[in-house]
């Protein structure tokens, strides 16, 4: 008898095709974004762990440079940027930056408490089609606490 029944069924129509091939293309369309979505947010919190790598580095630049006068992160005329970092060999790459030539637009000093203050210029970082917003002296504290709704525009 079942094959009585599968003898008449010769596959599917082009409507019945039709209404698949729809339905995959708008499961597909939805996927699509929910992934840009994904993508975008992982760029921006990515660039946020490399300001944090960078402010790891500064530390460890402040340990070793700290009795230096001409190199210590906030002694007098010591423009310490993470230029510097880079070329003192204390951190190889800044993943993020918008453009090579930005990591002089990451600087560091020292507030009352001799403690590590950064400030990054706006579109320093871009993650996507995003750029940062500027920081100003933010502590280490400031710097570990940064969301994506704080440093992105």
């Amino acid at each position: 008898m079942l094959k009585k029944v599968l003898k008449d069924e010769r596959g599917l129509s082009l409507v019945e095709l039709l209404a698949v091939v729809v339905i995959m293309a708008i499961i597909a369309g939805i996927g699509a974004v929910a992934i840009t979505g994904v993508i975008q947010k992982n760029r921006e919190d990515a660039a946020i762990s490399s300001l944090q790598s960078v402010i790891a580095a500064a530390n460890l630049y402040q340990a070793s440079n700290g009795e230096d006068p001409a190199k210590a992160i906030g002694a007098t005329n010591a423009n310490i940027t993470a230029k510097n970092l880079i070329e003192d060999g204390f951190i190889t790459q800044i993943g993020g930056l918008n453009g090579n030539d930005k990591s002089e637009n990451i600087k560091f000093d020292l507030d009352e408490n001799s403690k590590l203050i950064t400030t990054v210029d706006e579109n320093t970082f871009i993650a996507g089609k995003k750029t940062n917003k500027p920081l100003t002296d933010r502590s280490e504290a400031d710097i570990a606490k940064l969301t994506r709704t704080d440093f992105y525009k």
